[in-house]
């Protein structure tokens, strides 16, 4: 993991620009989430994961968006796995 932040840290995004990558926080042999926005419509939601850890395979009612800040895995979506980097 090439940023070491931990779960203590705690930041607003209210009202000014931000970068993805340092709302990261890591935390170790966890999954650490982060909810950006809640609406009705469907949710944002930042995730950190150590090394070795995932989600399990789910359904949603809203369409996702993964997108990778650091690191490389390997995602499923509709049964076809990918390799992001």
């Amino acid at each position: 993991m090439a940023h070491d932040k931990r779960a203590s840290v705690s930041k607003d995004i209210v009202a000014k620009p931000e970068r993805l990558i340092d709302l990261v926080i890591y935390q170790e042999k966890s999954i650490v989430s982060r909810t950006l926005i809640d609406k009705k419509v469907g949710t944002v939601t930042l995730f950190a994961f150590d090394e070795g850890q995932g989600l399990s395979e789910h359904t949603t009612p809203f369409d996702a968006l993964v997108y990778l800040l650091d690191g490389e895995v390997e995602i499923t979506i509709s049964g076809k796995g990918y390799r992001v980097k």
